[in-house]
């Protein structure tokens, strides 16, 4: 944890970060597989997406190839490209993703199993005939290297929040088109590792998206054949770091306990309201894929006041109830908000929750400085409207659901956190994702629960870039002077 002595020292891998030698590939590819090109028109929504954002659903939707390939792409597919100055591209994604890494891949499964290749928008064949379900089935899978090159160990928790950022988006254009999407985090790792080929080490299962209502049939792992497809190495030389294997062997579940898990998950989560009221015009006229389209993690805030509806209405419409089997309650989260300046909302810190709102908690002379001071000194975390940390109580969690449990709070934060940056957009607002320090928020808000994931919302200095299509990303001009510009934020005094 940031701020706090670390613990199992002597487990801590030793290794370069952001050995440049050793940058991991931000795409996985196959050799020898000819993949087949997805259609490149995007479905167009009808429902504005302020309701959708609310938790309104469109009417039931035919989920076709054309549908399939417009929800992986608002979810997973590449949207803008840089350029380095050696000339190398940077791939830009349709959710955020912290430190624009991408540890995520995305398979998708019925009577086949394919991985989805978002450079070219195709889904690569991997196997046939396997009829897991009546419906589709995405299995999200985490290259744990990609993110610890950056962050080390702590690159574990980024796995789940980027992937809850991605399901975030998911479920938004998903509901926009009235397709039915439940998430899973209980399931059997090894069958899900063999059912996709992967080792369940160097990538590992996150979650499961069914959609529609068909029942999901997951063979052992002993009745597949290996899959044949090779993919291309992650990096010339990929390291494991020992603490990370370990908090995935150990949270892991069988074919049996799956069961137990999922029925123990009832008594743990705490309500929380599917919909919520959606702020009203101007904002109707939008659509989700607009607004999934426009996001861009917020580089810089301007210090201005904030419109009342990126707080009371972009909060809440983030921590409605998500259909996750983990929490059939409604959620597992509580929130931390410390305002700095939002009309008609005093400054402070705040506690918020689903069932009893905004409570105070934290007053502070220089909110705009402790929010800083709170995520590790960043002026982001002061220059926004609010910075909000999401946070789960441990003890009750890891006691009924284990470590499977902190598994799943964690992409609950992560869920919460992409809801955010989308509700930010739609109201013409920012944001981005923070680092913090884990015990000095606990400590500002008075609080036993363990913040896991912050997000800063606010006022962005610039406008988003332009997205491009499927398999047509826009390139993005003057990448270099924007880094130079952020880097000096950074190191503001």
């Amino acid at each position: 944890m940031h701020g706090e002595p670390p613990a199992h020292r002597e487990r801590l891998l030793a290794f370069r970060p952001l050995d440049p030698t050793n940058r991991p590939a931000p795409l996985k590819t196959y050799t020898g597989v000819a993949a087949t090109l997805l259609p490149r028109e995007l479905r167009p929504s009808s429902s504005s997406a302020v309701e959708v954002l609310s938790g309104h659903v469109a009417e039931p939707g035919q989920l076709d190839e054309g549908l399939l390939g417009t929800l992986l792409f608002l979810a997973a597919g590449i949207t803008r490209v840089a350029r380095t100055v050696d000339g190398d591209p940077i791939w830009f994604r349709s959710a955020m993703s912290a430190g624009n890494l991408h540890p995520v891949e995305v398979y998708v499964v019925g009577d086949d199993v394919h991985h989805y290749q978002p450079l070219d928008h195709a889904l690569v064949p991997l196997r046939r005939g396997v009829h897991v379900c009546d419906d589709v089935t995405l299995v999200l899978t985490g290259i744990p290297f990609r993110t610890c090159w950056k962050y080390g160990e702590r690159g574990w928790r980024h796995l789940w929040w980027d992937a809850g950022a991605l399901l975030a988006n998911l479920l938004a254009a998903a509901d926009a088109h009235g397709v039915p999407a439940q998430i899973l985090v209980g399931f059997s790792d090894a069958a899900v590792a063999a059912l996709v080929g992967i080792d369940g080490v160097d990538e590992v299962p996150l979650a499961l998206v069914r959609f529609g209502t068909g029942e999901l049939r997951l063979p052992p792992p002993e009745a597949l054949e290996p899959v044949t497809a090779r993919a291309e190495p992650v990096a010339r030389r990929v390291l494991r770091f020992p603490l990370v294997v370990d908090a995935h062997t150990e949270t892991a579940l069988d074919l049996d306990a799956v069961a137990r898990w999922q029925q123990a998950a009832l008594s743990v989560s705490q309500p929380a309201p599917a919909v919520v009221e959606a702020p009203p015009d101007p904002y109707s006229d939008d659509r989700v894929e607009h607004v999934i389209l426009r996001r861009g993690s917020t580089r810089l805030f301007r210090r201005q006041r904030a419109p009342s509806a990126l707080l009371e209405w972009g909060l809440p419409a983030a921590c409605r109830a998500v259909p996750l089997d983990a929490a059939p309650a409604g959620t597992l989260l509580e929130h931390f908000v410390n305002v700095h300046d939002v009309a008609g909302a005093e400054p402070g810190g705040y506690r918020y929750t689903a069932v009893g709102g905004f409570e105070g908690c934290t007053r502070s002379d220089d909110p705009r400085a402790a929010g800083s001071r709170l995520c590790l000194d960043q002026p982001l975390g002061g220059d926004s409207a609010y910075t909000v940390f999401h946070a789960v109580t441990l003890d009750p969690l890891l006691d009924t659901l284990g470590g499977r449990g902190y598994r799943s709070a964690q992409l609950e934060a992560g869920i919460a956190a992409g809801r955010l940056a989308l509700n930010a957009v739609a109201v013409g607002g920012g944001a981005t994702g923070l680092t913090f320090y884990d015990g000095l928020v606990s400590r500002y808000f008075h609080t036993e629960a363990a913040p896991l994931l912050a997000v800063a919302v606010g006022i962005p200095q610039t406008r988003p870039a332009r997205s491009g299509a499927p398999g047509h990303p826009v390139e993005l001009p003057g990448y270099g002077r924007l880094m130079s510009r952020l880097a000096a934020g950074l190191h503001r005094s």
